[in-house]
Parts: C-alpha cells; sequence; structure tokens
C-alpha cells in the first residue's frame, strides 16, 4: 500500500480506540503505522536494510516499538510534557502502528524470486512471504491493484464523510470560489 494510506490507516485505528483527533496518541499511531518504511531511507546508507525485510516482520515490528516508545518517552519526559502517557501504552499504540502496516502491506504483489525475501512476517520461525497472491494463489495483479485503489478510495470517502455528517464541514465547499473576485460593494 501506498505512504498516505499506511498513515491514514494508522489515524484511523487510533480514533477506533476512542482517541479524539487532535490528541497526541492519534498521530502517534500514525506515525508507527509509517514507520516500517523507515528502511528505504537506511538502505540509502546501509545494504543491510533493503526495502521490507527487517522491519517488516512481527519481531522488527515489535523492536521498533520498544525503540519508538523510549525515544517518545524520553522527548516527553525532557520537555516536561504532561499528561504524558504511560510506557506501556506508547508500546501498545507503536504495535498497533506497526500491525496495520504489516496487514495493509499484505496486499503487495509477490512478483519475482526476489520478492521471497520481503514480508516475511513471523521469521525466523516461518519463511512464508506474505503477499496477495501467495496467500490466495491465482490472484492477479490487476485484482492487487483493485484492491489498493477501493481500500484507498473508501479511506478517503470515510475521512471526508466524517468531516462532513459529524462536524458538519462540507468536503466540497473547497470547490466554490467564495465570491473572491466579486467586487465588494
Amino acid at each position: 500500500m501506498n505512504s498516505p494510506i499506511h498513515f491514514c490507516t494508522g489515524y484511523l485505528a487510533a480514533r477506533a480506540l476512542g482517541y479524539r483527533e487532535h490528541r497526541f496518541e492519534a498521530v502517534y499511531v500514525a506515525a508507527a503505522a509509517y514507520a516500517p518504511d523507515v528502511d528505504s531511507l537506511l538502505s540509502r546508507f546501509s545494504p543491510l536494510f533493503s526495502h521490507g525485510i527487517w522491519t517488516h516482520t512481527l519481531a522488527g515490528v515489535a523492536l521498533m516499538s520498544l525503540i519508538m516508545a523510549s525515544c517518545t518517552a524520553a522527548i516527553l519526559a525532557a520537555f516536561r510534557i504532561t499528561p504524558r502517557p504511560k510506557y506501556g501504552v506508547l508500546v501498545g499504540l507503536a504495535l498497533l502502528g506497526g500491525v496495520t502496516h504489516l496487514f495493509l502491506d499484505a496486499f503487495t504483489y509477490y512478483e519475482s524470486e526476489a520478492d521471497a525475501l520481503h514480508h516475511l512476517y513471523f521469521w525466523p520461525f516461518w519463511k512464508f512471504p506474505w503477499h496477495i497472491n501467495t496467500v490466495f494463489p491465482g490472484v492477479s495483479y490487476g485484482v492487487r491493484i483493485g484492491v489498493e485503489v477501493l481500500y484507498s478510495l473508501s479511506v478517503a470517502l470515510y475521512i471526508l464523510g466524517y468531516q462532513w455528517f459529524y462536524r458538519g464541514q462540507n468536503p466540497l465547499r473547497m470547490f466554490h470560489p467564495r465570491n473572491g473576485f466579486r467586487e465588494s460593494k
């Protein structure tokens, strides 16, 4: 899945837990949902961090959650920000974000033998690459694209619908010229 959808899915997962939209926790889970893709950045500095390998396992997500929670707790304490979420809550929220990332990445497509090392979620216990066409053999690339487009549209429409129906903010108003070019009387 694409990066904005990882972020938005993490955000919506936090909202489903009851965290309000302007709360730190909602943004924290959204950042954690995007965090496994940090390996793309790290791959520029070291060949050990190829995309989809270490950070795209349950063990990698657990380690990243501990690191993210530790760094966040240290920053919150250093700046004396209160109220501070408990460390266990930070770890749990980071795990939630990481797991949503792995769930969405299960809809990627196994294209070649090089993909056999990507998305080994249960490594080192089980070396099975989790892709839509390895879990459901015979699924075409077109189905994979259809799933991503349908899910992305669903997330976007949910967010826009929430803004419109529950907050009273019509998303179509952005297309209204707002009388910006009309002369004032």
